[in-house]
C-alpha cells in the first residue's frame, strides 16, 4: 500500500491574525495527537479544539496529512535547532568528545515535547517525499558519517557507512525506548555515558 503524500499547506500565514490562526491549529493538533494518539486525529476534532470552523482550517490545510506534515515540520525544526547548537561546540575535538555530542544531541532531540516525539515517530505513518522526518534522519546521518571521517584514524571500523549507520539506529533505539522506560536515567545522563562507552568500544577496539 503506498504511502500516504502530505501536500504543501494551502497558503501561508502573511498577517498576524493569520498566523495566530494557523498557530491555534497547530497546537490544537499536536494536543489531540498526545491525548489520543492518530486514531482520534481528524480535521473536524481540530478545528473544534482550535476553536475555528472547518472551513478557515481548510484554507491553510487542505486535508490532515497536509496538517501532519505541517506539524512535523515544525517538531523536526526544534530537534535540529538542538542538534545543531551541540555539534557546533565540537570543534576539533577527539572521537570521545564526538561521539558524546552525537548522543547527547539525540537524548536533547527526544526530550523536545517527548509525548508528541513519540506520537509522531511512532504512530503516525510517513508521509512520502515531504515527510520533514525522513529528510532531517538523511542529513543528520551525512553530519555523523562527517564527523566520523574527519576522526578516520581513531577509528578501527573498515567500514565508515555501515558504522554510521549502526551508530544512528543503536542510539535512536535506546534513547526512543528509554524515554517511556527509564526517563530518570535520560535525564540524568546516564544513558548518554553508557551508550557513549559501549560505542566507543564498537568504533575503536580492532
Amino acid at each position: 500500500m503506498p504511502r500516504p503524500t502530505a501536500p504543501r499547506p494551502r497558503k501561508r500565514p502573511v498577517q498576524a491574525r493569520s498566523q495566530a490562526t494557523v498557530d491555534a491549529i497547530l497546537e490544537a493538533a499536536a494536543r489531540i495527537l498526545v491525548r489520543g494518539g492518530y486514531g482520534a486525529f481528524t480535521t473536524n476534532r481540530v478545528a473544534d479544539v482550535a476553536g475555528v470552523s472547518v472551513g478557515s482550517l481548510y484554507q491553510y490545510f487542505p486535508n490532515k496529512e497536509s496538517l501532519l506534515g505541517e506539524l512535523k515540520t515544525r517538531h523536526i525544526a526544534d530537534l535540529e535547532r538542538g542538534l545543531d547548537a551541540v555539534l557546533a561546540q565540537l570543534g576539533d575535538g577527539p572521537l570521545p568528545e564526538i561521539v558524546a555530542a552525537v548522543i547527547a544531541a539525540h537524548v536533547a532531540a527526544h526530550l523536545v515535547d517527548p509525548a508528541l516525539h513519540r506520537v509522531l515517530s511512532t504512530e503516525v505513518p510517513q508521509l512520502g517525499k515531504h515527510d520533514a522526518a525522513h529528510a532531517f534522519e538523511q542529513r543528520t546521518a551525512t553530519r555523523v558519517h562527517a564527523l566520523l571521517a574527519s576522526r578516520r584514524h581513531e577509528i578501527a571500523v573498515a567500514d565508515l557507512d555501515l558504522a554510521t549507520y549502526l551508530l544512528m539506529r543503536t542510539v535512536e533505539a535506546t534513547i526512543h525506548e528509554a524515554v517511556v522506560e527509564r526517563p530518570h536515567d535520560l535525564a540524568s545522563g546516564a544513558i548518554t555515558r553508557e551508550v557513549t562507552r559501549l560505542l566507543l568500544n564498537y568504533l575503536t577496539v580492532g
